[in-house]
């Protein structure tokens, strides 16, 4: 009896160590395996353990030079796996905050930031809203914070920031090289002028515009360095002094007047 109770003592010691060894924790697998993504969605959907994303061009509501920028960003950190080979996904919406832009997942840039220029051209003349936010393995980060520009319009990149008359046509002047400009691209010029003067705000009838005239000296039917204020008898002039850079100026003489281009 004593050896069969020993026997018994023996055997479920035994037990207990292999019970005990089988239900020790499995090995991890992998750090990347466990800890890149989240078990429940932030509020953007985002599952992947990473930072944001920067903006940081173009930003601030900048006017840009092309309809197809370069969105630059500092790249999102991976918060418990260093080193993960993020993308990232670029969006860009319109003032009405449809998005009219989304980019497939671009590569991580090196030095800290990734730059990603847009495949379409945007509308002109607007100002668009642009986003970005890190992808990895079918899980995507949080989203930055929205960033603004606004888009070239026709008559380019505005210098009413200038806050005079000549101020604005010394800005403009510079625009076009400093050199003597043909017909066409005065004309032009005139437009971008007449733009700013009313990006300024100083009019009080209606606006500026180039004068268009029928006769004597002028430019594709436009007076060369005359904006007007105003239309018909209720009418301001003034000559912005360009008359010496124009190729074959002469004296304007006998001219019939018809209505100022109202540029807006």
């Amino acid at each position: 009896m004593k050896y069969q109770r020993l026997l018994a003592l023996a055997l479920a010691a035994t037990t207990t160590t292999v019970l005990a060894c089988s239900q020790s924790p499995a090995p991890p697998t992998s750090p990347a395996g466990n800890n890149f993504t989240g078990a429940e969605a932030g509020p953007d959907g985002s599952t992947l353990k990473a930072t944001a994303p920067v903006p940081v061009s173009p930003v601030g509501g900048v006017e840009i030079t092309d309809l197809d920028p370069d969105l630059v960003i500092n790249n999102a950190e991976s918060k418990f796996v260093g080193n993960l080979p993020l993308s990232y996904i670029f969006e860009v919406t319109d003032e009405d905050g449809r998005v009219v832009y989304r980019s497939g997942p671009v590569p991580q840039g090196a030095g800290g930031r990734t730059t990603h220029e847009i495949g379409d051209d945007l509308d002109d003349n607007e100002t668009h809203s642009w986003r970005a936010y890190a992808v990895y393995q079918g899980q995507r980060g949080p989203t930055s914070n929205a960033a603004s520009f606004k888009t070239l319009n026709r008559f380019g990149v505005s210098c009413a920031h200038t806050g005079t008359e000549l101020g604005i046509v010394a800005c403009r002047f510079e625009q076009h090289g400093g050199n003597a400009m043909d017909h066409e691209e005065t004309i032009q010029f005139m437009r971008e002028v007449a733009y700013d003067l009313n990006r300024l705000g100083i009019s009080d009838k209606g606006g500026f515009g180039i004068l268009i005239k029928t006769t004597g000296n002028n430019c594709l039917g436009y007076s060369c360095d005359i904006i007007c204020e105003g239309n018909g008898n209720d009418q301001n002039q003034y000559d912005i002094l360009i008359d010496e850079r124009i190729p074959n100026w002469a004296e304007v003489s006998q001219v019939t007047v018809r209505e100022c281009e109202i540029i807006n």
